[in-house]
């Protein structure tokens, strides 16, 4: 079960998915048709299907930019609430809906569920074997202990890339 940070959030969300769904669907439908590798069409028919379909995808980004846009403005948030559940524990966590973008504040939130995320994890993994991949490492797999992770990724930041796809 998710919730939105903002309830604003969840009409935004399915407007862009409404977009996605019938822009990619009319700019695919188009690329489908386009039979050149068949010989179904002259080369000036496939370049002029190809625009055809570089114009909606465009139109397409362009739309979900706008909504993107008046989403910042009016400051609605982009995260959505969700609970995992495991082994009869449950914990509420943030996570950036796909369809929206952050605004300022929404990195805080996800700060800040960290380390609940991760006393979560460590409840359930504490036994586990961890690997960790190190290319300047002759054997390039090692064997890590859940502490030296809990302490790396305690350390580190989430990278979030505040522009949108």
């Amino acid at each position: 079960m998710t919730r939105f940070q903002d309830p604003r959030a969840a009409a935004i969300a399915t407007q862009i998915d409404q977009i996605n769904a019938t822009g990619w669907e009319g700019a695919c439908d188009l690329a489908l048709q386009n039979h050149t590798a068949k010989g179904g069409l002259s080369p000036v028919a496939a370049v002029l299907r190809f625009d055809m379909f570089l114009t909606k995808a465009q139109d397409t980004a362009d739309k979900r930019q706008a909504l993107w846009t008046e989403q910042v403005s009016q400051n609605i948030s982009g995260i959505e609430w969700y609970t995992v559940e495991y082994g009869g524990m449950a914990v509420k966590l943030p996570r950036l809906c796909e369809e929206l973008t952050l605004i300022p504040g929404d990195k805080e939130i996800l700060m800040q569920s960290k380390p609940v995320a991760l006393e979560f994890l460590a409840h359930w993994n504490i036994s586990f074997k961890l690997w960790r991949y190190d290319r300047s490492v002759e054997s390039r797999w090692l064997s890590s202990r859940w502490s030296h992770f809990q302490f790396a990724i305690r350390n580190s930041q989430f990278a979030i890339n505040n522009t949108p796809a």
